[in-house]
């Protein structure tokens, strides 16, 4: 391509979608060349088949360069946004809150997080500072004692938001005497949620994780859990259908 070949690329949603990442692109193509970009829409819009998101316009060789990592980016991150959204539908007006885990592409967390929020979704910890879960490891690892668990994590850091993984009702019964902050019913059915959301009784918000699909969620919702966490927002979230074409300019 010859040195100052200028071209026009329009960022094309090929099928409908919740589009996340556009305030990347100046910085993608910014380091690239001198590329003016326009954004039709803001992130968070749900866009049909055929809708152009952004134009961009200046040097062919940095739009050229540029084309692939800002598909490969805003394809997952609108795929996140729009499953996360498609969830957040499901349970719209039922009070369930719908958060997302770790469960992301090393070096991508914050942008996976902020496709969840782009997407209608709200963020669990970020990472292993910004709060505290006893997992089922922490409790194999200390002999189940789930309020000795509990406890100890309180006295390490006592600043810190607590909650604690149970697997059974069981251990659902060890773990609201030790008043953490919030406790994770996993993998658990839905009878099951249910049968803890009446034995807790408020005393201690819920949330359910593990195993949950959306279409899950309406059931989910009408048991009276507070949260649920899903990994599949992050993890097995699929690209959505993005293009950018390219023309040339005078």
């Amino acid at each position: 391509m010859p040195e100052g070949t200028r071209a026009r690329g329009r960022l094309l949603a090929k099928q409908p979608l919740v589009v996340c990442g556009l305030p990347l692109l100046p910085r993608i193509f910014g380091g690239l060349g001198a590329v003016r970009v326009t954004a039709h829409v803001k992130d968070g819009a749900r866009l049909e088949a055929g809708t152009v998101a952004a134009t961009l316009e200046g040097d062919a060789r940095a739009l050229l360069a540029g084309e692939r990592l800002a598909l490969n980016l805003l394809q997952h991150l609108s795929g996140i946004a729009t499953v996360t959204r498609a969830c957040v539908d499901r349970v719209a007006g039922t009070g369930l809150v719908v958060r997302d885990t770790r469960k992301t592409v090393p070096g991508l967390r914050l942008l996976a997080k902020y496709a969840v929020r782009t997407g209608g979704g709200t963020n669990h910890r970020l990472a292993l500072d910004d709060a505290i879960l006893v997992k089922d490891n922490h409790l194999m690892l200390g002999g189940g004692d789930v309020p000795g668990a509990v406890a100890k994590a309180r006295a390490a850091s006592p600043k810190l938001p607590l909650e604690v993984e149970v697997r059974t009702l069981a251990e659902l019964d060890a773990a609201v005497p030790a008043a953490p902050d919030l406790i994770l019913l996993d993998n658990m059915s839905v009878a099951d949620i249910a049968a803890a959301v009446r034995r807790v009784d408020g005393r201690v918000p819920l949330e359910a994780s593990g195993g949950i699909r959306p279409e899950d969620l309406p059931a989910v919702a009408a048991t009276g859990v507070r949260y649920v966490s899903m990994g599949a927002l992050t993890h097995s979230a699929p690209a959505v259908d993005l293009s950018l074409k390219l023309e040339p300019l005078p």
